[in-house]
């Protein structure tokens, strides 16, 4: 059987040179992934930033019949946007390349989907938060990105001891993500994101959230 040693000592000196570049490619893209982290946005003039990056991820993924520039000219808005915590993750050119939204209500009428959801088995305990809006540019996926933005939001309810949550999804892996996590499907309800848009159905999940 070889050995590490002769292994090592035929290596050539444009294979080591391959290797040294491959480590530091690694160490790189760790480093990368190291400095990839959400916060809060705090600049309200960069949400047209994130509006563009939502229609553009939207516009390639096989949705765009629900997201399109034609239907969002200026970039997929709504008015939950005005009301929402928002949660960037920036490059190290400060461009944002994902981001996620969280709304917070003290009553389900007040919810823009409440006519929609209503037949289902909801808490009646308030307040709960409205999870939507994650959005990951293609380039940046497989860095733990959409994990990191979904901590982000559960530790800012947790502060705050928002009695539920509350979260549409179609997406297997999110799914999957918000499942381990102890959320549970509820039910189907029919959403549009757009008045001229018929409404189509998706997976409605909760999660009660224990502080005591």
């Amino acid at each position: 059987m070889t050995s590490l040693l002769e292994i090592s000592t035929s290596i050539t000196s444009d294979t080591e040179d391959l290797l040294v570049s491959d480590e530091f490619s690694i160490f790189n893209n760790i480093n990368e992934q190291w400095a990839l982290r959400p916060g809060l946005l705090t600049d309200a003039s960069r949400l047209p930033e994130i509006y563009n990056l939502r229609l553009n991820v939207w516009e390639h993924s096989g949705k765009s019949e629900f997201v399109n520039r034609k239907l969002y000219p200026n970039g997929w808005y709504d008015h939950l946007d005005e009301s929402a915590f928002h949660w960037i993750v920036a490059n190290d050119e400060n461009q944002i390349i994902a981001s996620a939204r969280l709304n917070l209500f003290n009553s389900l009428e007040e919810f823009p989907y409440y006519l929609a959801v209503k037949n289902l088995s909801l808490p009646e305990i308030m307040p709960f938060a409205f999870f939507s809006r994650l959005v990951v540019h293609p380039q940046y996926r497989q860095n733990g990105l959409s994990r990191q933005l979904f901590t982000a939001r559960t530790l800012f309810c947790a502060e705050r001891e928002i009695r539920w949550s509350q979260v549409f999804i179609n997406n297997p892996g999110i799914i999957r993500q918000f499942e381990k996590s102890g959320y549970q499907n509820i039910g189907q309800a029919g959403v549009s994101y757009h008045p001229s848009s018929d409404p189509h159905l998706v997976n409605v999940f909760i999660k009660e959230n224990k502080y005591f």
